[in-house]
């Protein structure tokens, strides 16, 4: 079987939708499913699919802009993967015209109705969300999308004691931070102690750096890396965007403290933390630094609660969410 995955991927629209499709992809190819990638991709991302061992095709424009036909006439497809937040009523109907399955990867049901055969949604509300009749539906936390090293090294990470102060922090944003959160978050941080080692995820800055050197020994930024088993595995605690990583933080057991850099992050978040998974530093548009200082400073001193919360992650989620993802998915493709 063949799968075409349709996302963008670029510094200003970011690579979270990348990530978790390559994880998917992956987990497919387990299966022989063969995977390209087709979209609007800068040169990180056609390195991140390549190193991956997937084909990419470069779309000039993102999804949905423009005749689905003229994007997919050049591809012998089983199946098309859609990833993207410009997806809408009319690209779907657009694509079922050209008789192609298709499988939505979906994060908050914001579209009155899903002419597609499959959605995937492993948010940890999807099941609560209350989609229309119609696609088979993959909800849920234990279809989480995530990279085979992650899957592969997550019983070494939730058997590490991360118990006590934190000596090893890491500051994940995401793909992209066009926020400039990890520098906001260092900045506080430094204000605060700078006895820890921070590992921080993020392009080459002189001021990031600058902060940086303030702290312990081994202190840096960490080029964008194609997944984060090795960071995780390193890290006592994580701060992270309010995205994909923080559920792969929860995944590899590592207590995080999340700031959402948009309103659906902010929502999905305060569900995530009530259910003891991640600590809610905000939202970062309306977060005063006085408040987000104080919340840091709950997070990194209060051991009972970073302990807990790695005990909720540790049984909270299957070894393996990608697989069940894939098989479920392959599942619905041959009823």
């Amino acid at each position: 079987m063949h799968a075409v995955f349709r996302c963008d991927a670029t510094t200003n629209i970011g690579f979270g939708h990348l990530s978790r499709c390559i994880a998917l992809a992956e987990a497919l190819r387990l299966s022989g499913v063969e995977s390209t990638f087709a979209g609007q991709f800068d040169h990180a991302a056609k390195d991140q699919i390549a190193s991956a061992g997937f084909a990419s095709k470069a779309f000039a424009q993102p999804v949905n802009s423009g005749v689905a036909t003229r994007e997919f006439a050049r591809f012998e497809v089983d199946f098309v993967i859609i990833d993207s937040y410009r997806v809408d009523e009319q690209y779907l109907h657009n694509l079922q015209s050209l008789s192609l399955r298709t499988v939505v990867i979906d994060d908050f049901c914001k579209l009155s109705a899903y002419p597609c055969d499959v959605i995937l949604n492993f948010t940890w509300e999807a099941p609560k969300l209350g989609y229309p009749e119609g696609p088979t539906l993959i909800l849920g936390h234990n279809h989480l999308l995530t990279r085979r090293k992650l899957v592969a090294r997550r019983e070494t990470s939730v058997q590490r004691a991360r118990t006590g102060a934190i000596r090893n922090l890491l500051i994940a944003i995401g793909g992209s931070d066009p926020k400039g959160l990890a520098l906001r978050l260092t900045r506080l941080l430094g204000e605060q102690t700078r006895d820890l080692c921070v590992h921080a995820i993020a392009q080459p800055n002189a001021d990031l750096e600058a902060l940086l050197a303030r702290f312990a020994t081994g202190s840096q930024i960490v080029p964008r890396q194609p997944d984060l088993s090795e960071q995780l595995i390193w890290a006592d605690a994580a701060i992270t965007g309010g995205g994909l990583i923080k559920y792969e933080s929860a995944y590899m057991g590592v207590p995080a403290a999340a700031i959402a850099q948009n309103e659906g992050q902010d929502g999905e978040t305060k569900v995530f933390a009530s259910a003891g998974l991640v600590f809610d530093l905000g939202l970062a548009d309306t977060v005063s630094d006085d408040d987000l200082a104080a919340r840091l400073n709950t997070f990194l001193s209060d051991t009972d609660l970073r302990a807990g919360m790695a005990k909720q992650m540790r049984a909270s989620f299957v070894a393996d969410p990608s697989a069940n993802a894939a098989n479920a998915i392959l599942e619905a493709m041959r009823c």
